[in-house]
């Protein structure tokens, strides 16, 4: 019980935590990517403003002739400005200046100016596959030569920025990647807070099961006695008891009965948690005990004036602890009788198929309501409709538990309006 609590508390902090985590990670990655791609835009339009002077004073000065159509860089400029193209053109479309002039970057300025996609003053952002092979990310940026209005001529600039996109992506797989070695941490350290978190917990509950286990044991002899004396007290004929004292006994009897029933679940339950009720295993006639059964509840059921109705099959014979069986078909015809209304039916069905045997117990009474339906096999659950009239809660829980203990399982149908069956499914594996 408490490993899935402590896997849970572990799942729900490591969710927790790595969201957070998430969170911060890619938000810090977020604005170090944004400060990283404006300074990229800062740069090109620096570049943009820079060329399109010289170029204006050029054009101005009508100084063409004497203005290098191709700009060489020296040896140190290289590794810098041979990611930058800029191509410069008259108001007539006429090229008059390039520099690192590639057939890539060529065909791409070419193609922007003929479909003239690409408005001024805006950054645009492409990428180009170089020979089928090479992928080159670019930024573009398109600057007039204005005077008075008039339109000069103007500037195209591009950077290559594939570097820098490789670096981008480098970066966010290698947060993803410590984000997921991160997720190994995490869940070290959950699992250590878990276990220091529920100590005390894990501590009280075994002090519960201990002190129940305790007093449920401590509690059948002294209820033992008083049952036993209330026999000898009703059988003692010297007395002559009245019948005010004789309906007493047997009311001090009645209550005493329930007691030691409460008191057997407790034990019972408490011996499950343990981990030491034992399963005693035999083979024996299942038809028998159903017969049994219907005659121990056959005499209740008719005083409510209840007809109990058994199917007769072939004989069954099942290997499983005799007592559990009977205790669980004994726990779910009680429950039937007491939830079924007057003049009414209850049917007890056995079915067998090659991989399990089925003993259905349907009753007529007002049925399960859906919001408790999920709950009812929890001990000491009661909820707040007529099938709670009787009883403290513990019956179909251990019903449940004997039946597992016994590889089977207890399925319930209901019918709001026309009660409930109870199937109790013993594998025959």
């Amino acid at each position: 019980m408490f490993t899935k609590f402590k896997e849970k508390i572990v799942k729900d902090y490591c969710y927790l935590t790595i969201l957070l985590l998430l969170f911060v990670s890619f938000s810090l990655y977020i604005v170090g990517f944004s400060i990283s791609y404006k300074s990229q835009l800062s740069h090109i339009k620096m570049l943009a403003i820079e060329e399109s002077e010289d170029l204006f004073y050029k054009i101005n000065t009508k100084d063409l002739k004497n203005f290098p159509k191709d700009d060489d860089n020296s040896p140190e400029e290289d590794n810098y400005f041979n990611k930058i193209f800029i191509y410069g053109y008259t108001k007539d479309h006429q090229l008059v200046f390039e520099h690192n002039n590639m057939e890539w970057s060529e065909k791409s300025i070419t193609k922007i100016i003929n479909d003239n996609s690409l408005s001024f003053h805006k950054v645009y952002f492409d990428f180009n596959l170089v020979d089928n092979r090479h992928l080159k990310y670019l930024i573009y940026m398109r600057y007039p030569l204005l005077e008075n209005n008039i339109f000069l001529g103007e500037v195209y600039v591009g950077i290559e920025i594939t570097h820098w996109v490789r670096e981008q992506i480098r970066i966010f797989f290698i947060l993803l990647i410590i984000i997921s070695l991160s997720l190994f941490f995490v869940r070290y350290v959950a699992y250590k807070m878990a276990n220091k978190a529920m100590q005390p917990v894990v501590q009280s509950f075994e002090q519960q099961k201990q002190f129940i286990a305790n007093a449920s044991h401590e509690l059948r002899t002294p209820l033992s006695i008083i049952m036993s004396g209330l026999t000898v007290l009703k059988t003692d004929d010297e007395n002559n008891l009245s019948k005010f004292s004789i309906d007493t006994i047997d009311d001090i009897n009645d209550e005493s009965l329930k007691m030691k029933k409460l008191i057997d679940n407790l034990l019972l339950s408490a011996r499950n948690t343990n981990n030491t009720l034992t399963v005693h295993s035999t083979k024996f006639n299942l038809n028998n005990l159903i017969n049994k059964i219907y005659t121990k509840f056959s005499l209740l059921a008719k005083n409510k004036q209840i007809t109990l109705k058994i199917s007769n099959p072939p004989d069954i014979f099942i290997t499983a602890d005799m007592s559990h069986i009977e205790q669980i078909l004994a726990i779910l015809v009680d429950n039937a009788i007491k939830y079924s209304d007057e003049n009414s039916s209850i049917f007890i069905t056995i079915t067998e198929d090659k991989q399990c045997i089925k003993i259905a117990i349907k009753d007529s009474g007002p049925g399960i309501s859906i919001e408790d339906l999920p709950h009812i096999f929890k001990p000491f659950y009661r909820a707040n409709n007529t099938r709670t009239y009787y009883g403290n809660g513990l019956g179909l829980s251990i019903a449940q538990i004997l039946a597992q203990k016994n590889h089977s399982n207890i399925l319930v149908e209901n019918n709001k309006e026309k009660g409930s069956c109870f199937t109790l499914i013993i594998s025959k594996n």
